[in-house]
């Protein structure tokens, strides 16, 4: 694995770096952002915040810092194939393993962690959620926005047993539009009825619907209350 030269640039309240992963998971090199704010100290303790379709991670990091959610740290990660990477038909186990084994130990050997959260939307939410299950306890918290395809994340069983699993306490958040696409309601308002039904001791999860919000624009609130839960 290959950490090529990161290009410093500087955003309004906060600096991006670029660095590139030559990852031998994934066969191919990957680049990553990372949104630091001004002002942070290498002694402070920080959130590390990964955020899945890395194009969209400068606004989405702007609006945090708008919302003055501070001592944290965004990394955006970019696509190159965004299905391969996040469907669980395609190689999202890779992906996960990706983040797990390159990503993490690199970002991560800088700073003293409070607090590892995924953010997904979409595919990126479902994404989340596979990882959530694939994965116990790789991150502290789970943010799912919008998921889709998630038919078979569903069953209350794999939630059962994935609190039985658990090392330690994580927290899932959940959310959608209210007019957000039909399958997206349909599967997570489905997948809500299955939680409510289970009493978790390690899992704790909570989920939103934004009235008025659709597919496009539930982001932004998802990842902001996401952070705050």
């Amino acid at each position: 694995m290959t950490l090529l030269t990161s290009v410093n640039m500087i955003g309004a309240d906060f600096n991006i770096d670029t660095l590139t992963i030559d990852s031998k998971i994934l066969s191919e090199s990957r680049m990553i952002l990372i949104f630091t704010p001004t002002g942070l100290k290498k002694t402070d303790s920080v959130s590390i915040l990964y955020m899945l379709d890395g194009e969209f991670s400068k606004y989405r990091f702007e609006k945090i810092v708008d919302n003055n959610i501070i001592q944290i740290i965004g990394i955006g990660i970019i696509n190159t194939n965004r299905r391969k990477d996040l469907l669980q038909v395609n190689q999202a186990n890779n992906f996960n393993t990706f983040i797990e084994k390159e990503l993490i130990p690199i970002i991560e050997s800088k700073y003293l962690i409070h607090e590892r959260v995924l953010f997904g939307h979409s595919f990126g939410g479902a994404f989340t959620i596979y990882s959530m299950i694939n994965k116990p306890a790789l991150f502290n918290k789970y943010i799912a926005s919008s998921p889709i395809p998630i038919m078979n994340l569903i069953d209350k069983e794999i939630y059962q047993q994935l609190d039985e699993l658990l090392p330690t306490n994580i927290k899932f958040y959940l959310s959608y539009g209210s007019k957000d696409m039909q399958q997206v309601k349909k599967w997570a308002s489905r997948l809500i009825k299955n939680l409510l039904s289970l009493k978790t001791n390690r899992f704790n999860w909570t989920s939103q619907v934004f009235e008025g919000e659709n597919h496009n624009t539930s982001d932004i609130i998802s990842i902001i209350k996401g952070l705050r839960f």
